[in-house]
């Protein structure tokens, strides 16, 4: 009895520690996708050059790696996740800035 009861407690600890760790891998893979999505409509409506979309690709690339490194087969720890999401942010930045930067586009109807 008491086993099982050691059991059912660890277990039940076990899930709550785990998914905060979870949620957390989610958001990232979640932000990831949806900065994946706002290049492509970019490219799309033409806001983003062929030059600024592979520059655009290759730092989502790069993060990827670097989640890739800090997991290591584990869940991230809070220094990870600060890493992670800066990253995030900065490629945010960047993307809305290539995305709505229309000197550059002006410059290329006008040639």
């Amino acid at each position: 009895m008491k086993k099982i009861a050691l059991s059912i407690v660890s277990i039940v600890s076990i899930l709550l520690v785990a998914e905060p760790a979870l949620a957390a891998s989610a958001s990232i893979k979640t932000r990831i996708q949806k900065q994946q999505t706002r290049i492509q409509k970019g490219c799309d409506k033409g806001q983003i050059t062929n030059g600024e979309e592979r520059t655009l690709k290759n730092e989502q690339k790069s993060i990827k790696k670097m989640i890739k490194k800090l997991s290591r087969g584990r869940s991230f720890s809070a220094r990870s996740k600060k890493k992670v999401h800066a990253a995030l942010d900065r490629s945010s930045i960047n993307i809305f800035k290539k995305r709505y930067n229309n000197k550059s586009k002006q410059r290329e109807l006008n040639q």
